[in-house]
Order: C-alpha cells, then structure tokens, then sequence
C-alpha cells in the first residue's frame, strides 16, 4: 500500500485526489492550512469513502512555514513510510496589473507558490534520502511554460518558478533512488480559479470563457492523473491528464465551445413573443 502525502489536501485538486488515491487502495495524509479546514476536510473524505477511514489521516500545515511542513513528514512517517509527496498547495493575487496589487498580495503568492514548494520539496528529499526511496510531485500551472497574461504575473512567474525548481531538483536528485517530477492538471474547475476570474471584462472575459471551456472538474482531473501518478517510475516527467493528441483536440474545440456558449447567451436574451 502507498502512502500519499497531499499538502493543499482540503479542497480543490487536493481533496479529489485524495479520494481517488483512496480508491486506488493508497494510504493518504492530506494537509489544510489550519486545523479547521483539515478537519473539516478529514470528515468530508470520511463521509464519501468510508470504508478507507483506517488509512486516512489529516493535519494542519502552512506551507509557508518550515517547522509546519516539518511536523507533518513526522506526522505522516510515524504511520507508514512516505511514497509520494504532493506539494500542491497554492494561491493566486487578484487579477490586476501588477502596480495595482497590495504588496501582501504578492508576498502571498510567493510565500506560497514558490516558498512551499522550495521548502516542502526540501523536507521530502531529506525524508525519502534516508528511507531510500519516494517520489516528489510538484504542481504546475498558468506560466509554468512561459505563458503570460495581463494581471496574472505573481501567479504566472511563481509557476515558471515550480517549473525550474522540479527541474533543477530531479538533476540534483540523479543518482538517488528518489524521483523528482511534476503534475500539469491543465484548466480545472475550481473555488481558487472562479474566484480569480470572477466579475472581469474585456481581454480577460474572453481569457476567463477559454478557461472555463477547456476547464473540466477536479474529481475528473484526479480520476485521470492518479493512475499515471503511481504507475510513473521516472524522473522528471511531466504527468497531465491526457496526453499530447487528446490536449491538442480539446484546445482545437475551444472556438467551437466559445460560439456554443454565445448563442446559448443570445438566445437566453432574446424576448419571446
């Protein structure tokens, strides 16, 4: 039996991965960001796949704290060794230009996105170097290819930076029996997403209708990705939902979901008679 250890593990992709992972026969340790959201999140997973109850646990982790992030490998070793470390918790600033935000909206990002992923991935590989085995998945998104957009820049270059830290990483791993990659989930349906692109115009509204075309729900995400995520045995690798011909036909479909989506609305207003 793995065992899965998801930080971010309350909501989102984190907690539908968690279920499905539970579903594969896995152990899991998620982790919220306080013992609220964990403990809300350790009973919600308890109340839809019960009879995996024994081999799931949860704990409080800030990420942008090392000593947190240090307590939960402790908390998650003393039940079983760690096969898989997902460093999936993250944020995203208001969609604004970057002149326009707060210097704690920033910080916030930064802490998150790229502290966490620095730190977590940091506890891991010492963790996984002295029992001799694991692997290290970070999580990818908008801007981790070079991708740019008005008003998502500390998002965007904290991705690019996820990209560069797994890369970077998985070279100083060689040699090691403990494999360093990273999950790119694509555009999903989620309560940090909606909430980013929520009440925008122009340039962004047509950004904002793209995503939300090609985006599908996190539960399908995780239905997807946790098969390859445990059957992976390489380093370095990038693992998404689909591969390369099915991501290409999805995004060629985009302008057709877009039409659809405009004549739904133009329909919905045209007065009957």
């Amino acid at each position: 039996m793995k065992h899965v250890v998801i930080t971010g593990g309350s909501r989102g992709i984190g907690i539908a991965l968690a279920r499905r992972m539970l579903e594969l026969g896995c152990r899991v340790t998620i982790a919220g960001r306080s013992e609220g959201s964990a403990r809300a999140a350790l009973d919600q997973l308890l109340r839809e796949v019960p009879a995996h109850g024994a081999v799931l646990s949860a704990r409080a982790c800030d990420v942008t704290q090392l000593e947190e992030l240090e307590a939960l490998w402790r908390h998650a070793q003393a039940l079983a060794p760690i096969d898989m470390w997902i460093n999936n918790a993250g944020t995203s600033a208001p969609l604004a230009p970057l002149w326009e935000l707060s210097p704690r909206d920033i910080d916030e990002v930064l802490e998150t996105n790229i502290g966490g992923v620095l730190h977590g991935s940091r506890v891991a590989m010492r963790g996984m170097r002295e029992q001799g085995f694991g692997v290290i998945y970070n999580l990818e998104g908008f801007g981790s290819a070079g991708q740019t957009f008005p008003g998502v820049l500390p998002y965007g270059a904290s991705k690019r930076a996820v990209a560069y830290i797994s890369k970077a990483l998985a070279g100083e791993a060689r040699g090691w029996a403990v494999r360093v990659c990273t999950i790119d989930p694509g555009a999903v349906r989620t309560e940090m997403v909606a909430a980013t692109w929520k009440n925008v115009s122009g340039d962004s509204a047509l950004m904002a209708s793209m995503i939300d075309a090609l985006a599908i729900s996190a539960e399908e995400v995780a239905r997807l990705l946790a098969p390859r995520l445990l059957d992976n045995q390489r380093s370095g690798v990038r693992i998404r939902p689909w591969n390369e011909p099915v991501a290409w036909l999805r995004l060629l479909l985009v302008p057709l979901a877009l039409l659809r989506r405009a004549f739904n609305a133009s329909t919905m207003q045209t007065p009957r008679t």
